[in-house]
């Protein structure tokens, strides 16, 4: 028993942020189609590194589906689709708007073929807007969406995060947008249309950061690894390597006086309460840096965790995956793929006590699944 047994998914997305949104539908149990064009979903090619041909992009974001090819711009095609639509439980898509609405695989046509279905629309500025017509690309996102403006170090070039976090935002709120409706859908017996952008989910990951900005009325700041509201949270430089420190309120900040054998500056008026110590933040770094590359970071990992304060080391991906806690928390699976044989990938950070996620299907292969798909579900 899986959470989504039973929901059937039509997938007409690529890339990253719907194709990881319908990755976590199957990792929930439901059926995905990943319907493809005779040129397959182009992250198929983004590589090096490849396995068996396909690449290592490709290969995070589509488990637990099956691959089907259709050319919807066909007659053909886009009869196959309406039957398949007639089928499903949720639509999933990431044109940009307007383009389905010329092959009769908008909203209101598929909705007219089946009342019940969820049609997800993700795209880069969302289907309303002066900017609905643009593309959206993760680092414009980042860009636009004013992530860039405050990430990168205070003097330096605005810099993008090193994943593509804007789709994954994206991704992410299809999948919440989904199952709300999906509930709401046992209420009213209808399916609706879910716009969600990359755009609209990259402004509302700002956060705290917008919310500073929208109170006080000031740009905020570039502050590299600092925060910009508490102090001292930020990386430093050990004698060996970098570690961070996060240091989340006056409590830990006494412990930490302690720690650096620094117990004066507890009650030093400048740094009492966290305020004082946003305020005076350049005199306070000045002082513990030079304290800080005076011990391995090993050493100062120690002592900072044996006095309860929150630190940890800046780890290399090599390092991440050969932490017990990934083993333990099943962050790191094994899947057999016919070409490929035994390879990895990241497992879902979703734990359920009754219904866990199941890793049923490794990425398929192109069209791997489409003559059964279409025995199955359309009788041919």
């Amino acid at each position: 028993m899986q959470p989504l047994n039973g929901i059937h998914v039509l997938d007409l997305s690529r890339v990253l942020a719907g194709p990881y949104c319908t990755m976590v539908l199957g990792d929930l149990g439901a059926d995905v189609i990943k319907v493809e064009s005779p040129d397959g979903d182009e992250t198929r090619g983004w590589g090096p590194p490849f396995a068996a041909g396909e690449s290592a992009y490709y290969l995070c974001v589509n488990r637990n589906k099956r691959s089907i090819i259709i050319d919807f711009k066909t007659d053909e095609g886009r009869n196959i689709l309406h039957k398949l639509i007639k089928r499903s439980d949720v639509l999933v898509e990431n044109f940009r708007p307007g383009t389905l609405a010329r092959s009769s695989l908008d909203f209101e046509s598929a909705s007219a073929i089946n009342p019940k279905l969820i049609y997800c629309s993700i795209s880069g500025f969302g289907q309303t807007g002066p900017l609905r017509e643009k593309p959206g690309y993760d680092f414009m996102i980042q860009a636009m969406g004013g992530l860039m403006s405050i990430t990168g170090e205070p003097e330096g070039e605005p810099m993008k995060v090193g994943v593509a976090v804007a789709n994954l935002f994206a991704g992410q709120n299809a999948v919440i947008a989904i199952l709300a409706a999906l509930h709401a859908r046992t209420q009213t017996g209808k399916g609706q249309h879910l716009d969600i952008s990359l755009f609209d989910s990259q402004v509302a990951m700002l956060a705290n950061v917008a919310s500073n900005y929208l109170i006080s009325g000031k740009l905020p700041k570039r502050y590299g690894n600092a925060h910009a509201n508490i102090v001292p949270y930020q990386s430093f430089q050990a004698s060996d390597a970098w570690f961070v420190l996060a240091v989340g309120n006056d409590k830990q900040f006494e412990k930490l006086c302690g720690v650096i054998g620094n117990l004066e500056l507890v009650n030093d008026a400048r740094f009492v309460l966290n305020s004082d110590r946003v305020k005076n933040r350049e005199e306070l770094i000045a002082i513990l840096k030079p304290i800080f590359v005076q011990r391995t970071a090993s050493e100062w990992l120690s002592l900072l965790e044996a006095a309860g304060i929150p630190c940890g080391p800046i780890n290399t991906l090599d390092q991440v995956f050969s932490m017990p806690q990934v083993e333990a928390r099943e962050m790191l699976i094994h899947m057999e793929h016919p070409e490929i044989g035994d390879f990895r990938l990241v497992g879902s950070p979703l734990k359920f006590s009754d219904t866990p996620v199941d890793y049923k299907l490794p990425p398929p292969r192109l069209g791997e699944h489409t003559e059964e798909v279409l025995k199955e579900l359309l009788g041919n």
